[in-house]
């Protein structure tokens, strides 16, 4: 493409551009790059801003614990259970409750769990709803320098892909 090719093209593409970073699409890379980044976070038993930050680990994979093995699920002693991920439980709900939702300005991340806050900032807890105790804080959202590089990579490959002839 000649110089005079692409002046003649150039408000077309900075229309194209435009309509990119204030359209749907934008917003849905970014929920959808959001989700998948904090839903690793258990898959990787920790939490990764710059660096990948390991949660603590929990009694139900120390051989010495009385917690050894415990199922949520039924209460009793379950091998799958001493080498199962942390907070990833029989069910997986609280990874799978991750879902983003566009907004004006881009998309908001929720969790509608009522114990991800728990797991999240190491809140104040009850085991089966009895005996008080503090969770240990395993957080698996929040800001990452990671996460915004990925989200600053799409951008630029979608802007090259639009200018380009």
């Amino acid at each position: 493409m000649d110089l005079s090719e692409f002046a003649r093209l150039f408000p077309q593409k900075i229309e194209e551009l435009n309509n990119y970073v204030t359209g749907e699409d934008i917003k849905d890379m970014l929920g959808i790059e959001a989700v998948n980044h904090f839903k690793q976070s258990f898959l990787d038993e920790g939490f990764t801003d710059e660096n990948l930050e390991k949660w603590p680990e929990v009694e139900r994979r120390k051989p010495e614990s009385d917690w050894y093995g415990h199922s949520g699920q039924t209460g009793k002693f379950s091998k799958a259970r001493t080498t199962a991920k942390i907070l990833s439980g029989e069910t997986r709900e609280l990874a799978n409750a991750i879902s983003y939702v566009r907004t004006q300005d881009g998309a908001r991340i929720t969790n509608d769990k009522p114990y991800a806050a728990v797991h999240q900032f190491g809140l104040p807890a009850k085991i089966y709803g009895k005996k008080s105790f503090v969770m240990k804080p395993r957080p698996f959202f929040g800001k990452s320098v990671i996460l915004v590089n990925k989200i600053q990579e799409n951008i630029r490959r979608r802007f090259i892909e639009i200018i380009k002839p």
